[in-house]
């Protein structure tokens, strides 16, 4: 019986797990063996239920630490008929195995980050050299982005007959839709939902309310090592402002229906699932002016910010202009609904 390795540093309830569980469902879960390598983890219960077995090593994340998986995954891809490494810190451990681990196995691998984000640094080039060689056997490469795919060929991690752009596969609720509020609203509504790190830029919340004359009501899902710091964040809010945690959430689907949009600061990201979980249920995304962000822009409702200025106008809109909320509905679910969701990944890992 063939059996597939799925590789992954850590799950932390985010959206490449959220990608993650939209490949396993599709899978047979008596086939699949879920190989956590690092400690760490949390809210990870939906994707063990998706698999016949999973062990976690609760290895450090340090250098030790990979040397440590390293050694440890020998064994286990050994056992495997097919891999698919769900993203860079799984990446760098398969480059450390001993030249011809790989031969004769089907690998998969996905990067959920922009490589030149990942490549930042001294460590980030060294990590590279290994990561390249973690992939070179792969059959398959995915980004879910044009441009990610783009870096990952120029950047020399596959060539254009393996890296394929796939989007993350998200989960359309059966529940009826809940179209905007109408007319003007006395408060605007917005939800956030991922890992809190410095990475999703709440800590940017104060600077950018600041001059906001309409309430505005943020809901926060999620947890993270930035989740103390963020949490104390109401302290510099205008009183008319609040902010709220849920901590992690499985369904995002009624908060989404809660908000008016969603809000992402980020200062990196790739293609968020969240942005397009909101557009399955009509709602917009009000986002930093980031490059991801404006590739989205093309497909899809997106409200960019580059400053506190611009993101006063937005929710100022929002809250005084129904016929904008009504067409970012429409558009939004247009949007989702053009998505692509086949997966190259369950199409090449169940063959």
């Amino acid at each position: 019986m063939s059996q597939t390795l799925i590789l992954v540093p850590w799950l932390e309830g985010g959206g490449a797990q959220g990608a993650l569980e939209g490949i396993l469902g599709k899978l047979p879960a008596q086939d699949l063996t879920l190989l956590i390598l690092f400690s760490g983890n949390r809210n990870h219960e939906p994707v063990k239920k998706l698999v016949g077995r999973t062990i976690e090593l609760e290895l450090p994340r340090n250098p030790i630490g990979v040397l440590k998986a390293a050694l440890r995954l020998r064994g286990f891809v050994s056992a495997s008929d097919k891999i698919y490494s769900l993203m860079r810190g799984s990446h760098l451990v398969l480059g450390l195995l001993p030249p011809g681990a790989l031969a004769g196995k089907r690998l998969a691998a996905s990067f959920h980050q922009l490589p030149s984000t990942d490549s930042a640094g001294v460590q980030g080039k060294v990590e590279n050299i290994i990561v390249k060689r973690g992939v070179r056997r792969a059959g398959l490469i995915t980004a879910p982005s044009n441009r990610a795919v783009d870096e990952l060929i120029e950047g020399g991690f596959g060539d254009s007959r393996r890296v394929k752009v796939e989007h993350n596969i998200i989960k359309r609720a059966v529940k009826p839709l809940v179209p905007p509020r109408a007319g003007v609203l006395d408060s605007v509504r917005l939800v956030f939902a991922g890992r809190i790190s410095k990475q999703k830029g709440l800590d940017r919340l104060p600077d950018l309310l600041k001059d906001v004359t309409v309430p505005v009501h943020i809901r926060c899902l999620g947890d993270g090592e930035e989740k103390r710091n963020v949490a104390e964040l109401h302290k510099k809010l205008k009183p008319m402002h609040s902010l709220e945690f849920l901590s992690h959430v499985d369904d995002v689907v009624s908060h989404l229906d809660w908000s008016d949009a969603v809000i992402m600061p980020s200062r990196w990201e790739l293609n968020p699932l969240v942005v397009w979980e909101a557009r399955a249920r009509g709602r917009s995304t009000v986002g930093s002016r980031i490059e991801a962000f404006q590739d989205l822009e093309k497909n899809g409702p997106m409200w960019l910010f580059s400053n506190g200025q611009e993101f006063e106008s937005i929710v100022s809109t929002l809250a005084t202009q129904p016929d904008v909320r009504a067409k970012a509905f429409a558009d939004a679910l247009e949007s989702s609904q053009n998505l692509n969701l086949r997966s190259s990944i369950v199409d090449y890992l169940g063959s």
